[in-house]
């Protein structure tokens, strides 16, 4: 790995580390509370805070713009080490959506004029984004999508809802994918930026779905909601081809890396739990098989970036799942082996890695 990146991922884990009042094996530590009462409950503000302030917020942004310049590459030893050091999947998953709305939808698609609004205060951790696309009782598919922005004079007014959206109760704008015309009776979309201070905006309650904690979720909802056509990012009317599918393989790429530190910080915490007489055949073999799994996740992204395509093929992330599911049963049986009670975190700890996995089936 290159230095600059293991000293990024220190820094992470360094930060993390100073959080952490327990530590609990694979999944949420105790993080001081936030009291602002516009914030998700129990969701660790001061933890996001410190990590903007060492510009770990920003590691994908140009240095133009207050970033550290750097790429995908860089931010994958950075999230996989929040894990390993303690944080759940669920942060880590809310700061890896942070980054990746930034780089899919302003530093990529975005014009200068919002780029040069957005950018350098996305990078301190004060200005995150979600990305709003999915619909009650619908989910994703396009063909059912209702959220339309109408053209008016200058202005777009969007009306409809969103449902399950990632981040949004710390969300300071929305990049929400509405319907915007139809063409041999298909519907075309974009992208749209919605501040969340927009009239007719409401942001729903945070939502506890059971699983991720503390990763936020929450309902939007649009009613008449005008913002000016210049706030249209990417291409007009192909928002859907050329955005929200590229977005969701951007995620199934960066993902793995959030298993492999949730991987690698469990079989730490269970090679230190090991009677003696089966810690040195078994903490080896536990250590080597989440070695593996983070090969295999950095691998992906860095193939990908070599050839600037994230359409990397199906069979290397279902090979992935199944080498996670392998260890995760070995994982069990040892712990039988060894008469080691499961944790109490056990639980959501399944849960969370159980959703990841099913992002590759």
């Amino acid at each position: 790995m290159d230095k600059k990146f293991k000293d990024l991922g220190e820094r992470a884990a360094d930060i993390c580390r100073r959080h952490c009042c327990s530590k609990r094996s694979g999944t949420a530590p105790d993080f001081p509370r936030d009291s602002q009462p516009d914030r998700p409950k129990d969701f660790p503000v001061d933890l996001w805070r410190d990590l903007g302030r060492e510009n770990l917020m920003g590691i994908i942004i140009p240095e133009q713009y207050k970033g550290l310049g750097l790429g995908l590459d860089a931010l994958a030893p950075v999230t996989e080490q929040l894990v390993i050091s303690g944080a759940s999947m669920g942060f880590a998953l809310t700061f890896l959506i942070h980054h990746l709305v930034c780089h899919h939808f302003i530093i990529t698609h975005a014009d200068k004029c919002h780029r040069d609004a957005l950018l350098p205060s996305m990078a301190s951790g004060e200005v995150t984004a979600a990305f709003a696309v999915s619909e009650p009782g619908v989910g994703a598919h396009p063909k059912y999508l209702k959220t339309r922005a109408k053209k008016k004079d200058k202005d777009l007014i969007i009306t409809g809802e969103k449902s399950f959206v990632t981040n949004a109760p710390l969300a300071d704008l929305f990049i929400v994918i509405s319907v915007t015309g139809t063409k041999n009776n298909r519907n075309l979309f974009s992208a749209v930026i919605v501040p969340r201070q927009t009239s007719g905006l409401t942001v729903g309650k945070s939502m506890d779905i059971g699983r991720l904690y503390p990763c936020p979720h929450a309902s939007l909802t649009l009613e008449r909601c005008s913002v000016k056509q210049t706030y249209v990012t990417g291409k007009p009317d192909l928002a859907f081809e050329t955005m929200a599918i590229p977005f969701k393989r951007l995620e199934e790429l960066m993902v793995p890396v959030i298993v492999s530190g949730a991987m690698i910080n469990l079989f730490k915490t269970l090679g230190s739990r090991l009677p003696v007489n089966l810690q040195k055949s078994e903490a080896p073999a536990l250590e080597a098989m989440a070695c593996r799994l983070s090969q295999m996740a950095h691998s992906s992204i860095k193939e990908c970036m070599n050839h600037r395509n994230y359409n990397f093929p199906p069979a290397k992330t279902r090979e992935f799942a199944r080498r996670t599911e392998q260890s995760r049963q070995y994982f069990r049986d040892l712990m039988q082996r060894a008469k080691i009670p499961p944790d109490r975190n056990q639980d959501q700890f399944d849960r969370d890695l159980t959703t990841f996995l099913g992002l590759f089936h």
